[in-house]
């Protein structure tokens, strides 16, 4: 009888996920709905902004609505949002003694939000975050390059290592609002030709700009001296990479803590 019972329980689990109305568990999970045909793309089904997420029954799509990443603590500022959904609004406010550099205000499309978000910019440090990782910009500092690796040292971190486009891109969207030029943690001094992190990530990515002059070139940015050893993102080409000479003060540092 139990056994009986059992192959019941069984028979309808397997109906319930495999009959054309009931949603997989994923599916139902995700908040989505079951697509009517197995050949229609989900934004004609249900409208702008519906993304297939896996399968429901049958091999029809799963459809959900799509949705913009929440958007993290925002340092020394707020961010009030209408929601996360195609068309909601994120709008930023910074604390006393702040100055708000970006877009005040970003809209969610159906590829993400509009714009990065905007930085509440002071010296001597500007603070933002992004994914899992916490920048501060040294606007504020003087330092050679061996100084500026000593000073993020002392407060918990590397100069900034780049290990993605992503990372790369939104550096360079920072370095732009505050202006100058930027030490990050990238070097040969120790090997000459051999690029190294200080924070002993691997050299998985680089921006080096295509010039003229094609960089590295060993050379400052004056052109007068050789040994340029250590990297910076460099205004002067966009904010690529070049090097320059270790003891230039000019470029202030990102520190990544």
């Amino acid at each position: 009888m139990l056994n009986f019972c059992y192959m019941i329980v069984v028979a309808f689990s397997i109906y319930h996920v495999s009959s054309a109305g009931k949603l997989t568990r994923q599916c139902k999970e995700s908040n989505g709905k079951c697509g009517v045909t197995t050949d229609v793309r989900c934004n004609r089904m249900f409208g702008p902004g519906w993304v297939e997420m896996g399968k429901c029954c049958n091999s029809r799509p799963c459809c959900v609505e799509f949705r913009c990443e929440d958007i993290p603590q925002f340092p020394n500022g707020n961010v009030t949002k209408t929601g996360t959904s195609i068309g909601s609004t994120a709008i930023f406010s910074c604390s006393i003694g702040y100055e708000l550099r970006g877009r005040q205000s970003i809209t969610c499309t159906g590829h993400g939000w509009s714009h990065y978000p905007p930085i509440c910019y002071a010296c001597p440090d500007s603070t933002v975050h992004f994914k899992r990782s916490t920048y501060k910009f040294r606007c504020g500092s003087t330092d050679t390059w061996i100084q500026a690796e000593a000073d993020c040292n002392w407060q918990g971190g590397n100069l900034t290592s780049i290990e993605t486009e992503e990372e790369n891109n939104y550096l360079k969207y920072v370095a732009k609002l505050i202006s100058g030029y930027w030490w990050i943690g990238l070097s040969d001094i120790k090997t000459e030709g051999l690029f190294q992190w200080t924070s002993s990530q691997q050299l998985t990515f680089t921006d080096w700009s295509q010039g003229p002059p094609i960089q590295p070139d060993d050379k400052s940015s004056t052109g007068f001296e050789s040994n340029a050893d250590c990297v910076l993102l460099n205004p002067s080409f966009s904010y690529q990479w070049t090097d320059d000479v270790c003891h230039s003060v000019d470029p202030k540092a990102i520190c990544e803590i």
